[in-house]
C-alpha cells in the first residue's frame, strides 16, 4: 500500500502540569484517499484512511497498532463500526468518556459522505491523547490532537495559524520556551515528547 509521505510538521513537547496549558494541534492534510491511502503516526499509534468507492460510505479506517483506536458506535457499546459525527449538528468533542476501539483491518466508516468528524485516540505509555479527523467524503481535510494527556478535545474545521509551518527563528523561540516550561514542571510531571509524523 502506498502511503502519503507528507511532513505534518507538528513536533511538540507536552510538559505543562495542568490542562490550562492544553493546546490542540490541528494540521491541514488535504489527502485525497481515492488516489492513495493516507497514513500518519502519532507517537507509535498509526492511523490509515482509504477510499471505499461507496457513495454513502466512501471512507474506511484502519488502526494498525493497539495504541491507535477510533470512536465507535453500536448497541450497548459493542464495537460494530467507526462512528462519524456530522459537523452541522452542534459542538463535537472526543475524550475519556467516549467509547473507542481498534480496527486492525480496513473498516468502512458508515455514512461518511459529506462533512464529518471521526474521533481518534492515541495511547502513549500510560496516557491517552484524544483527537479527530475532519473528513469530506473520501478526503481527509485535517487531523487534530490535544497536547495534554487524557484531556477532551473539541473538533473544529478551523486550522489555527499556529499549525502552519513556522520559520526557523520561530521554531527556535518556541523550543526554548517549551524547554523552560519543561524544566520548571519536570519535578511535577514526566516530560513527554510527541511526534506527529507520516507513517511509513
Amino acid at each position: 500500500m502506498r502511503i502519503v509521505h507528507r511532513l505534518l510538521a507538528c513536533v511538540f513537547v507536552l510538559s505543562a502540569p495542568s490542562t490550562a496549558w492544553a493546546v490542540p494541534v490541528i494540521v491541514a492534510v488535504n489527502a485525497d484517499t481515492t488516489t492513495t491511502p493516507f497514513s500518519f503516526n502519532l507517537g507509535g499509534a498509526v492511523f490509515t484512511f482509504a477510499a471505499t468507492g461507496d457513495f454513502f460510505n466512501p471512507l474506511s479506517v484502519r488502526n494498525s497498532t493497539p495504541a491507535a483506536v477510533n470512536s465507535f458506535g453500536g448497541f450497548l457499546g459493542i464495537p460494530v463500526s467507526p462512528t462519524t459525527n456530522f459537523i452541522d449538528r452542534g459542538v463535537v468533542t472526543f475524550g475519556p468518556g467516549d467509547p473507542f476501539t481498534s480496527f486492525p483491518t480496513a473498516t468502512t466508516v458508515p455514512f461518511s459522505n459529506g462533512n464529518n468528524f471521526i474521533g481518534l485516540r492515541a495511547t502513549i505509555g500510560a496516557d491517552s491523547f484524544f483527537g479527530f479527523a475532519f473528513t469530506t467524503n473520501a478526503l481527509v481535510n485535517s487531523v487534530g490532537f490535544e497536547t495534554a494527556a487524557n484531556t477532551e478535545i473539541t473538533a473544529t474545521t478551523a486550522i489555527p495559524a499556529a499549525s502552519a509551518v513556522p520559520e526557523m527563528g520561530t521554531w527556535a523561540t518556541m523550543l526554548i520556551g517549551f524547554g523552560l516550561l519543561g524544566g520548571g514542571a519536570r519535578y511535577r510531571r514526566r516530560r513527554v515528547r510527541l511526534a506527529f509524523t507520516p507513517a511509513g
